[in-house]
């Protein structure tokens, strides 16, 4: 199994601001943590190829659009944004900007954990794989090979139904059996 690199998360927020009980579940839980006065010192905290999760103080951002510069040179990372009291509509707006989550300044240890581990699958979404020696075609394959067994096993393996429901016809779908190695 290959071990995760490991997660950096800068914590922005000054000394008073109520966030110590959230530091102290990010220090259990990170193996970095950077805690930071404002939104520009980000990207000095920032470790070259190592995930990187913001926690940021909502109190002292103005606009969303100086979040998104965080994103400017393509190393974006996962943002969780930290409000007294969020209400429905201010928590939609900062998941269309972007935001992985919004935890309360109260938040107990455990919603915490489950800000990382969202921020921490939003990453590895976004962190691209390499393929060592494969091609465009053979990446493809697989799943393409998954869904027509999966919609085969659905129909019984009845390939004109498979056919109808993948929305190919029944000639195409012979034609990917063959390629694909599916055996009617």
């Amino acid at each position: 199994m290959i071990k995760p690199p490991p997660i950096t998360a800068i914590l922005q927020g000054g000394a008073g601001s109520g966030l110590d009980e959230i530091e102290s579940a990010l220090r259990r839980r990170v193996d970095v943590l950077h805690r930071i006065e404002a939104v520009s010192e980000v990207h000095a905290c920032m470790d070259a190829g190592r995930p990187c999760i913001v926690f940021i103080d909502a109190t002292v951002v103005v606009d969303y659009a100086r979040l998104r510069s965080l994103a400017g040179d393509g190393t974006s990372p996962a943002m969780v944004l930290i409000m007294d009291d969020p209400a429905v509509d201010e928590v939609v707006d900062a998941i269309r900007f972007g935001i992985v989550d919004v935890l309360e300044r109260t938040a107990s240890a455990e919603r915490c954990r489950l800000a990382i581990d969202r921020a921490s699958r939003s990453i590895e979404r976004m962190t691209p794989r390499r393929v060592e020696g494969g091609s465009l075609r053979d990446a493809l394959a697989a799943p393409e090979r998954l869904i027509i067994l999966a919609a085969l096993e659905r129909n019984a393996w009845n390939r004109l139904r498979t056919a109808r429901q993948l929305r190919i016809d029944r000639t195409t779908l012979y034609k990917k059996m063959k390629q694909l190695g599916i055996a009617a």
